[in-house]
């Protein structure tokens, strides 16, 4: 009796000792895509030693260099800091400690272009606990973990695409919803998928927001097609094959019942905000509404040159949208007539900020003009103004960025409520 009596003591006297150095077997990392990049939502260590996670507090952990994830503070206008309150939630499940906190760039902290901080998380009570961004053994990425990736050939190309389709509330994919293309900026043209898809929150956006709406990108595995690239009819041809491809892929999702054919919609930004409008003008007849978002020039010149006549871009644009576009024949891309009449009368929202340098807003103009002396009466203009991108962290070097507030805002009236009201 003695003996058990000091064995069930040495047993308490154990289970109530100092708390044991922690043995990390995994460290999970989970994200979403932010207006920038990703932004690091949660972290999650698995342990072999249960015990040595008992008693740990959101006071026991600090993160450093965690800031937001847009390029300056919209309350400062300077530089993002560090956030003087983590929100740092811990909780535990058996062998695993999951530290939620309030969603931080992945990247760290930048001073500059050239100082870089790497985000750091700090536990207080056990070292074996703090987790730098090369300790991460698996990252998981909100939505576009449950995309649909893949590779689609036609047009004698082969191109990488994610497609999101929303779910009910049993896990199952919903049949015949709206779609939405997404068409991506230069800045990721000739990129992998993934570089694409988290550049922006093209899509995550409407899936964020609980829209059952279908969401799809493909990966342009060419260069970006530059400035006054309607001169080069290679290039041009090159766009088209492009979005030709995009339209066969579209018409298998419609065949598979996966989305419906009459509730199409077309957005993109700067080069995709191009590429968007000869996608309409190709195949106006299939989409409901497009949003093209400070639209490059894939038409006629409009960047980088000066009109030689007030009006002229205007003019430009009115004749090339009378003539034509290229259009797959099944052997090659072939100049075809676009229908004109159809294209002006698909309703068209243009987004734009009044400081972009990149893409100036007289594209946009010019191509509400145009169309309008075609007979348009449902276009309409959306014009950030500096201090509305200062909202979103945006500074004016880089007003280009119009697509920030475009997809982030679905308050009543904003573009995105504009697209779904169609639905």
């Amino acid at each position: 009796m003695k003996k058990t009596a000091f064995a069930l003591m040495a047993l308490v006297a154990v289970a109530c000792g100092p708390r044991p150095a922690a043995e990390v077997e995994k460290v999970d990392l989970f994200t979403e895509v932010g207006d920038n990049g990703l932004l690091v939502d949660a972290i999650e260590i698995t342990v072999s030693n249960p015990r040595s996670l008992k008693g740990l507090t959101a006071a026991d952990f600090d993160l450093v260099n965690n800031v937001l994830g847009s390029f300056m503070d919209p309350e400062t206008g300077q530089a993002p800091a560090d956030y003087v309150d983590d929100q740092i939630t811990v909780s535990r499940n058996g062998n695993k400690l999951r530290i939620d906190a309030k969603p931080f760039n992945i990247s760290g902290r930048s001073e500059g272009w050239f100082k870089h901080f790497p985000w750091e998380l700090r536990c207080s009570a056990d070292s074996a606990l703090n987790v730098t961004l090369d300790k991460v053994n698996e990252r998981h990425i909100a939505v576009l973990d449950d995309c649909i990736k893949g590779s689609f050939t036609y047009a004698g190309l082969t191109r990488e695409y994610m497609l999101y389709l929303p779910k009910d509330e049993k896990g199952n994919v919903i049949p015949n919803v709206p779609l939405m293309v997404w068409q991506i900026g230069g800045g990721e043209y000739d990129k992998d998928l993934m570089t694409a898809a988290t550049a922006n929150r093209c899509l995550v956006s409407l899936a964020t927001e609980g829209v059952p709406c279908a969401a799809l990108m493909f990966a342009i595995a060419n260069p970006n097609y530059s400035y006054s690239a309607s001169l080069d009819p290679e290039k041009i041809k090159l766009v088209d094959r492009n979005n030709a491809l995009q339209m066969a892929f579209i018409d298998q999702l419609i065949a598979e019942g996966k989305v419906d054919g009459s509730r199409l919609f077309c957005a993109g930004a700067s080069s995709g905000g191009g590429c968007t409008m000869r996608f309409m003008m190709q195949f106006p007849d299939r989409f409901k509404a497009a949003i093209p978002c400070c639209p490059m020039d894939p038409i006629v010149p409009i960047h980088m040159v000066q009109e030689k006549y007030e009006g002229q871009f205007a003019d430009d644009l009115e004749k090339a949208f009378q003539d034509k576009v290229y259009k797959w024949n099944g052997t090659d891309m072939e100049l075809a007539p676009i229908d004109t009449q159809t294209f002006v009368n698909l309703p068209m929202y243009f987004v734009h900020a009044s400081s972009d340098n990149t893409c100036k807003i007289a594209s946009s103009h010019a191509y509400i003009e145009a169309r309008k002396r075609l007979g348009a009466t449902a276009d309409q203009l959306l014009v950030y103004s500096d201090e509305d991108l200062a909202a979103y962290g945006i500074p004016p070097m880089i007003a280009h960025f119009s697509w920030v507030p475009l997809l982030d805002d679905y308050s009543e009236g904003s573009v995105m409520q504009w697209m779904i009201s169609q639905f």
